[in-house]
């Protein structure tokens, strides 16, 4: 019952955001590695990570729009 309890705080959390593409959520791990893969993913033109007032260990991914 906890488990659905989580889910909804966690959705909850980003109802003040724009719909992102993907959240990744990494659960208990270091700031490097978050800091890793939000680096790779933004070597990419086709993609945009953000973390304002997110959780340490959470990223919204967005597609960038050819322009």
């Amino acid at each position: 019952m906890s488990e659905n309890k989580t889910a909804e705080t966690t959705a909850q959390q980003y109802d003040n955001y724009p719909d992102p593409d993907a959240i990744v959520h990494f659960g208990d791990v270091s700031e490097e590695l978050v800091e890793l893969v939000e680096e790779t993913l933004e070597t990419s033109e086709f993609l945009s990570t953000s973390r304002d007032d997110l959780p340490e260990t959470t990223l919204l991914v967005e597609e960038v729009a050819d322009e």
